[in-house]
């Protein structure tokens, strides 16, 4: 059954994606694997994994002191840890790529090795994206092209929050189902709920300077269409109304910004495996005017970020 996907996957990669499957490829023969194991590592995912709370927190602002910013923890099922993985138990190994295509915007990506995953990424013309995992009711094609491949390959043309609409509403999209965080340079901010294989735009409401994007479609017409169990579709919710207050108990700067990343409390941002059994595998934060990233691995309540320059 994989083989069969993994031959889907190359197809629809090769009719509309064929840089990007020439990258997995030649990452195969650098990583010393065949090709079938890359593309089997990239196949999209039908289904989030309900084990625990998938509990990615997005948080954009639109201005501030030091300019239009992203924030985001990434959450798995596993503590933070630099040991080895044994039988498959333990956190998914992380790397932040800097990328610098023949043609093409450079960017950084933030993701798991040998998964090639455009959904939390920062370029260097200031458009910075990060996802949630949601899901999606709706019948997908294994004929639509992946949805994190097509946001992978978008990063290297977008040069504002516009262009990023344009990209995602574009084809019809394949994948879990993700909602997602856009913001650039100059401030402009879009959510874009991809409920595969249709992607629809939440926009800011006038005025506002803030928004978030965390496990579950905010867009009234695709309320239910993830299929999230009550448990973890109440700690989204829960996380929802806390970021919305959040984001205006401050001046929307660099620490104000990681003040939310390491809120703890009933709807945890930063995570350690308490009552909805989810951790926080690593924090990023994009500053988009200066085209930096900040990344912690682990807890950032505990971990310095380190900075990493387009």
């Amino acid at each position: 059954m994989l083989d069969q996907e993994a031959a889907y996957l190359k197809a629809s990669l090769k009719k509309y994606l064929p840089g990007v499957l020439e990258q997995i490829l030649n990452a195969a023969k650098a990583a010393n694997v065949t090709e079938q194991h890359m593309l089997a590592l990239n196949v999209p995912v039908g289904r989030p994994d309900y084990r625990y709370d998938q509990g990615c927190s997005n948080a954009v602002f639109g201005e501030g002191p030091d300019g239009p910013i992203w924030g985001k923890n990434n959450e798995g099922a596993f503590p933070p840890t630099d040991k080895p993985i044994v039988n498959s138990k333990g956190p998914r190994p992380v790397c932040a790529l800097k990328l610098y295509p023949e043609k093409g915007i450079p960017a950084i990506c933030f993701t798991f090795c040998g998964w090639f995953s455009g959904a939390d990424m920062m370029n260097a013309e200031g458009v910075a994206t990060g996802h949630s995992s949601v899901g999606s009711k709706f019948q997908q094609s294994p004929f639509h092209v992946s949805v994190l491949h097509w946001l992978w390959a978008g990063m290297f043309i977008y040069r504002n929050v516009g262009d990023y609409v344009k990209h995602v509403t574009s084809l019809p999209l394949r994948g879990k189902g993700f909602s997602q965080i856009a913001v650039d340079a100059q401030g402009n901010m879009a959510s874009g709920e991809l409920a595969c294989p249709i992607s629809q735009i939440r926009w800011p409401e006038e005025g506002e300077k803030a928004m978030n994007c965390v496990n579950h479609y905010q867009l009234p017409l695709l309320e239910g269409i993830d299929a999230r169990r009550p448990g973890p579709l109440a700690f989204s919710k829960g996380r929802q109304k806390y970021l919305e207050g959040a984001v205006l108990d401050g001046d929307r700067s660099l620490e104000h910004m990681k003040k939310i990343l390491i809120h703890h409390g009933d709807f945890s941002i930063c995570r350690h495996g308490g009552k909805d059994l989810s951790h926080t595998e690593y924090s990023m934060i994009g500053l988009t005017r200066e085209r930096k990233a900040l990344v912690a691995h682990g807890y950032p309540c505990q971990t310095q970020y380190a900075e990493i320059v387009i």
